[in-house]
């Protein structure tokens, strides 16, 4: 009998413990899959705050570029703020994940560590073409970010469309580009694919980037042609898939 209760209690407290870890590893998955969100949506509006400049960027008469690493940090995070509706002006407050925290403070310096970097270069006269943009500030700072931390992260682009090597798809991203199609539209603009892989061990994310109307001065017509930075036009239009900024976190 003795034997049998004691059993009975066995069971139930692994069948306890079980439940919850799950709950916690649950819990675990829903934080991963909520940072790697935010993250990329970070590096984009790095993205975005470098287009939106361009003009001043590759002035070449213009010493003084102006775009510095600050006006460059209050405009990101202005643009995360309006996508995300997140203010990251105070991180610890923020009301995110607690192991977002961290992570975003890490990829918003290594953002501006990048600005930084092409402060001399913006600043050199008779130069039309700095080499500062989207693309670049999108692979530099994903690779920098890599460096300091266990996230994957990349900008990448269907095949066709890949002008870096170092952005090459894998498999994964290859498969997600599929499920994206070609083109978007007003109500699947943000259609992000967040999920668990490899049996739950990792969690990966996929937020697609579209040309907007300031992307085809390099990415558009005539397909073929020379753009400011050498490479032949894609002949893409105003709101074709573009791109996708790639994140994995590994759960432990």
């Amino acid at each position: 009998m003795k034997m049998h209760r004691f059993r009975l209690l066995l069971a139930m407290a692994l069948f306890t413990l079980a439940v919850l870890s799950s709950r916690l590893f649950g819990g675990q998955q829903d934080d991963a899959l909520e940072t790697a969100r935010l993250l990329a949506i970070l590096l984009d509006s790095g993205r975005v705050t470098v287009a939106k400049h361009q003009d001043l960027i590759n002035t070449p008469t213009q010493t003084d570029k102006q775009f510095t690493p600050e006006l460059f940090e209050q405009e990101m995070l202005a643009e995360f703020q309006r996508q995300t509706g997140i203010a990251l002006t105070n991180l610890e407050d923020a009301t995110v994940p607690a192991m977002a925290k961290p992570l975003l403070a890490q990829l918003l310096r290594d953002s501006i560590g990048i600005i930084q970097s092409y402060q001399p270069v913006l600043s050199l006269p008779g130069m039309r073409y700095k080499g500062l943009i989207p693309a670049t500030f999108g692979t530099e700072t994903a690779a920098r970010f890599q460096k300091f931390s266990p996230i994957y992260m990349k900008q990448t682009a269907p095949d066709h469309l890949v002008r870096n090597p170092k952005n090459k798809p894998d498999a994964y991203e290859t498969a997600a580009f599929e499920r994206f199609g070609g083109s978007s539209s007003a109500s699947d603009k943000r259609q992000i694919i967040s999920e668990l892989v490899d049996e739950g061990r990792s969690a990966r994310l996929m937020l697609p980037l579209y040309y907007e109307k300031s992307c085809l001065a390099c990415h558009g017509e005539p397909k073929g042609e020379r753009d400011i930075s050498g490479y032949a036009r894609e002949g893409g239009k105003e709101g074709d898939l573009a791109g996708a900024i790639s994140v994995m976190i590994p759960l432990k």
